[in-house]
C-alpha cells in the first residue's frame, strides 16, 4: 500500500509538471504566430539563431543547477535532513548569482563575436545582448526550482512556468513590434548589417524571456519566504549534523560538472547543426537571406510544433529525478524499477500518438497556426518527415534523466558525444552530396536522438538489470496511434469538404484524442490497475465499466 501510494504521487507530481508544461507550449505556439508574423521567417531566423548562442551560454553556466539541486535536497529530505538541505539552498543561491554575473559580462561583451564571427549571422546579435539579461536571473531561478522539486513538490515550478510564459507573450508581441517599427525608420548604413527591421525585431522578441523569467524569480522568492515559515518545525526537530560549505560547494560543483557536459553536448546538436547548415548552404552558392529562411523555417515552426510533446517528457524527467534518487537513498531497488517502468510507459502513451497526429494532419496543422506562410507544403512535409522525432526526443529524454537520478552521470555525456559526432558526419555528407537541404537537417536530428535511445537503453540494462516490456510499451501503443492518424486524416478530409474552414482541424483533434483513449481501452493496453496510478483514475474506473470500456 505504501509503494502505492508513493508511486501515485510521483504520477501527481508528474502529471501537475506535465500540465503546466503543455500550457505552457501551447501559449508558445500562440505568441509564436504572431511574432513570426511580424518579424517573418528571416526575423525567426535572427531569433532562433541568437537563442541558440544563448541556451549553450546557459547550458555551461546555470541550465544544470535545477537538476543538481533538487538532486542534493531529495536524498537529504528522504533521511530527514532538513537543516542540510536549507543549507544547500543558500549556498547554492550564492554559487548562482556569481555564475550567472560571469555568463552576462561573457554573453554581452562577445554578442558580436558569437553571432557575427562563429554563426555569420551578425543580425542575431542585438538580440543576444537582451538575453544575457535573463542568465543571471535564470541562474537564481533554477535553484529555487531545483528546492522546491527536491522537496518533491512541483506546484511552485509548473505555476511560476505559466506565469513567466504568459509575461513572455505579452512582451515579446508587443516588443518585436516596437522594435521592428523601429528598425525600419534607421538608415540602414548605421549598423554593420543588413535586414535591421527583422534584426531589431528578433531583439524586440528576446524581451519577453528576460521580463517572463524576472516574474518567474520574483513569484518564487515570496513562495520560498512562505515556505520557511512552515518548514520551521522541521528544522527544528532534525538532529543531524550540518555539511560544511566547501563540502556542499564541491559536492553541488561534481554534480553539476557532468549535468552541464551532458545536458550541453545534448542541447549542442542544435547549435552544431545550425553552424553546419548556414556554412555548407553558403558555400555551395545559397544566398544568406534563403539561407535565414530556411533556419526559420525550421526552428520557428517545424521544431515549434514538433516540440511540443518533447517539453512533457521534460517536464516528466524533471519529477522523475528527486523521486529516483529519494528511492535510491533508500536502497528500494524494486520502487527504482517501478518508477522507471512507469515513467517509459507514460511516455510512449503520450509520444507515439502526438507523432501519428504530426504526421498525418501536417498540412492543416500548418494552415491554422500559419496561414501566412510562404511555402505551407514545404513545412507540412518537413513534419510529415521528421514527426518520428517526437518518439525519440522524448525516450531519450527521459533515459537520460533515469541514468542521471541513479548517479550514472557520465553515461549520458559519453552517449551524447557519440551521437552528436555521428549526427554532425551525418548532416555534412547529406548536404554535400544529395542538396537535401533542410531535410538533411531533419535526418540528421533524428539519428541523433535514435542513437541516444539506443545506447540509453542498453546502459539501463547494464546499471539497472531493467527489462523493458515491449507488448504493451510499444507495439500497442503504435498499432493504436496509426489508427488513430489513419481515422483523422480521413474525418479531417470529409470536415475540410463540408466547411474548408481552417479551424476544421481543432475539431479533428478533439477526434482523434476521443478515438485513441478509446483504443487504449478497447486494446487493453490501460487496464483497471493502470488507471488506478493515473491521477483521477480512481474515479474513472466505475463510469468506464459502465460504458464497457473496462473489464
Amino acid at each position: 500500500m505504501k509503494h502505492t501510494i508513493k508511486k501515485r504521487n510521483f504520477m501527481i507530481q508528474g502529471a501537475i509538471l506535465g500540465l503546466s508544461s503543455i500550457i505552457v507550449r501551447l501559449i508558445g505556439v500562440i505568441y509564436r504566430i504572431p511574432l513570426t508574423n511580424i518579424i517573418g521567417d528571416k526575423g525567426i531566423g535572427y531569433y532562433s539563431v541568437a537563442f541558440d548562442i544563448y541556451q549553450i551560454l546557459l547550458l555551461l553556466s546555470s541550465y544544470s543547477l535545477p537538476l543538481a539541486v533538487s538532486k542534493m535536497v531529495s536524498a537529504r529530505i528522504a533521511l530527514g535532513q532538513y537543516r542540510r538541505s536549507r543549507k544547500i539552498l543558500y549556498n547554492a543561491l550564492a554559487f548562482a548569482v556569481i555564475v550567472g554575473i560571469c555568463a552576462f559580462l561573457i554573453t554581452f561583451c562577445l554578442a558580436d563575436f558569437f553571432a557575427g564571427t562563429v554563426m555569420k549571422v551578425p543580425q542575431s546579435a542585438v538580440a543576444l545582448k537582451v538575453l544575457a539579461f535573463a542568465l543571471i536571473i535564470l541562474a537564481v531561478l533554477g535553484v529555487l526550482r531545483g528546492y522546491f522539486q527536491g522537496m518533491g513538490n512541483m506546484i511552485p515550478t509548473a505555476v511560476s512556468n505559466i506565469a513567466e510564459q504568459i509575461l513572455n507573450a505579452i512582451v515579446s508581441v508587443v516588443a518585436a513590434g516596437a522594435l521592428f517599427h523601429y528598425g525600419s525608420t534607421i538608415v540602414q548604413g548605421s549598423y554593420d548589417f543588413s535586414n535591421a527591421p527583422e534584426a531589431f525585431g528578433a531583439a524586440g522578441g528576446t524581451m519577453g524571456t528576460v521580463a517572463g523569467a524576472l516574474l518567474a524569480m520574483v513569484l518564487l522568492l515570496v513562495w520560498m519566504i512562505r515556505y520557511n515559515k512552515k518548514t520551521r518545525y522541521l528544522l527544528k526537530t532534525d538532529q543531524s549534523e550540518e555539511e560544511s560549505t566547501a563540502d556542499i560547494v564541491k559536492i553541488l560543483i561534481l554534480t553539476i560538472v557532468p549535468v552541464i557536459l551532458n545536458t550541453a553536448i545534448y542541447n549542442l546538436s542544435s547549435v552544431v547543426d545550425k553552424f553546419i547548415f548556414s556554412n555548407i548552404m553558403i558555400a555551395k552558392g545559397m544566398s544568406p537571406d534563403t539561407r535565414d529562411s530556411l533556419i526559420g523555417m525550421f526552428s520557428g515552426k517545424y521544431w515549434l510544433i514538433v516540440n511540443i510533446p518533447i517539453a512533457l517528457s521534460s517536464a516528466l524527467a524533471s519529477a522523475l529525478i528527486p523521486s529516483v534518487v529519494s528511492s535510491k537513498a533508500r536502497k528500494s531497488r524494486r520502487d527504482v524499477i517501478s518508477k522507471v517502468r512507469s515513467s517509459i510507459q507514460m511516455i510512449t502513451l503520450i509520444a507515439f500518438p502526438c507523432a501519428a497526429g504530426i504526421g498525418f494532419l501536417s498540412r492543416p496543422i500548418i494552415d491554422l497556426l500559419f496561414p501566412t506562410s510562404d511555402d505551407p507544403g514545404k513545412i507540412a512535409l518537413m513534419l510529415s518527415v521528421g514527426c518520428l522525432t517526437v518518439v525519440l526526443y522524448c525516450l531519450s529524454t527521459i533515459t537520460n534523466s533515469i541514468l542521471q537520478g541513479i548517479d550514472r552521470m557520465r553515461i549520458p555525456v559519453f552517449h551524447s558525444a557519440f551521437s552528436l559526432a555521428v549526427n554532425a558526419a551525418v548532416l555534412a555528407l547529406l548536404l554535400w552530396l544529395f542538396n537535401m537541404d533542410v531535410f538533411a537537417w531533419i535526418i540528421a536530428d533524428m539519428i541523433f536522438a535514435l542513437l541516444m535511445c539506443i545506447l540509453n537503453a542498453r546502459s539501463l540494462r547494464k546499471y539497472l538489470r531493467y527489462r523493458q516490456e515491449i507488448r504493451y510499451t510499444f507495439i500497442k501503443p503504435i498499432e493504436a496511434s496509426i489508427i488513430m492518424g489513419i481515422l483523422a486524416f480521413f474525418f479531417q478530409e470529409m470536415l475540410s469538404r463540408v466547411s474548408g474552414h481552417s479551424f476544421d482541424i481543432v475539431i479533428t483533434i478533439l477526434f482523434a484524442v476521443i478515438v485513441y483513449v478509446i483504443l487504449l481501452f478497447a486494446m487493453r493496453i490501460i487496464n483497471e490497475k493502470k488507471l488506478r496510478m493515473i491521477p483521477g483514475g480512481t474515479r474513472l474506473v466505475p463510469v468506464l465499466k459502465k460504458l464497457h470500456l473496462l473489464r
